[in-house]
């Protein structure tokens, strides 16, 4: 999937958090902003994508180590970033916001012909049964569901507001 794919989802999902949570604008703010990033990260492994332009010396150190879609699209490394965040003590809102936003990711590229290394150091391909071409129509059909269903979550969250 691309980036602006992974990106809606996750901003939808946050928006769907931060209604879940019922938290303070703030919150609701942090909460969105967190899951989206964090819905680009698995693809730090990746130094022509949105995040590995970015921070494209560590990406390139992590593509030269692990490769593309293993060790960053795995549950290990979902694993990681959650004991870290456990070992932090991350408030559950903002631990759940960056889990969903990076699982967001890793299950929309087992849509794509070349699945995601799940269960690395396992050098096993995973995918869904029925898989899209990254770019390609459905790839846009679902950016495009995904911005429009957080529009309406937030249209409704504001109209509620002025009740």
């Amino acid at each position: 999937m691309t980036g602006k794919t992974h990106l809606a989802c996750g901003i939808f999902i946050g928006s769907s958090l931060s209604i879940y949570y019922g938290e303070d604008i703030f919150t609701s703010f942090t909460i969105v902003s967190l899951c989206g990033v964090a819905s680009l990260v698995p693809d730090i492994c990746h130094f022509k994508s949105n995040i590995g332009r970015k921070l494209f010396p560590l990406s390139l150190i992590i593509r030269t180590i692990f490769g593309h879609r293993t060790f960053t699209h795995s549950l290990l490394f979902l694993f990681l970033i959650f004991w870290g965040l456990k070992a932090i003590e991350a408030p559950e809102p903002y631990l759940v916001s960056i889990i969903m936003g990076m699982l967001s990711h890793i299950i929309l590229d087992m849509l794509t012909p070349r699945g995601v290394k799940l269960f690395y150091p396992i050098n096993i391909s995973v995918k869904m049964p029925f898989v899209f071409r990254t770019g390609g129509v459905v790839d846009l059909s679902l950016s495009t569901a995904f911005t429009a269903i957080t529009v309406v979550l937030w249209w409704k969250d504001i109209y509620r507001l002025f009740l």
